[in-house]
């Protein structure tokens, strides 16, 4: 079982048992937080992530999962040139196809009029998804630096960009 709110997959669950699956319906209908859930129905799990979408920190979170990582396919100085920028910072950031993506919202699906940074081969290329062709995106500009790359972020940003709120780019239509 999976249960979902506003574009994020907020917990799972596996049981055999229909009367569990049911009261588990019945629990997550009722518009209960995910303590509740979890106590109602001990087979259900969730992480730190969905609990800072249930507070309203997902964006924050998300940059300081992004700062802490090791993982080999972020950009630690990146991450850290588009953190020190306050309009970028109140962003939801994510990662796809090892690109830099920034959204006005937290769930899926996310927006795609703030402009990406694809770190390529010592540089960072800064794309836009919006005027997409059929070539690919759009470019905006190529760079040698992050600091550079995020300066081409902020000089493109929509003028109605303000922070991540929380549902989908649906939602924001």
């Amino acid at each position: 079982m999976s249960f979902w709110e506003r574009g994020v997959a907020m917990a799972k669950g596996n049981t055999t048992s229909l009367d569990e699956a049911a009261t588990t319906m019945v629990v997550w209908q009722s518009g209960a937080d995910l303590k509740d859930l979890r106590a109602a129905c001990p087979f259900v799990h969730y992480g730190a992530m969905a609990e800072a979408h249930e507070r309203g920190t997902a964006a924050e979170t998300m940059w300081a999962i992004y700062r802490q990582t090791a993982a080999g396919h972020v950009d630690h100085e990146l991450i850290e040139a588009a953190y020190a920028g306050p309009q970028l910072r109140a962003l939801f950031l994510f990662h796809s196809h090892s690109s830099l993506n920034f959204s006005r919202c937290t769930g899926f699906p996310y927006t795609h009029d703030v402009p990406v940074i694809n770190p390529t081969d010592g540089k960072y290329r800064v794309i836009w998804w919006k005027t997409r062709s059929p070539q690919g995106p759009a470019d905006i500009g190529e760079t040698d630096s992050p600091r550079d790359a995020v300066a081409l972020v902020l000089a493109h940003l929509p003028s109605d960009c303000g922070p991540a709120v929380g549902g989908t780019a649906d939602d924001l239509a």
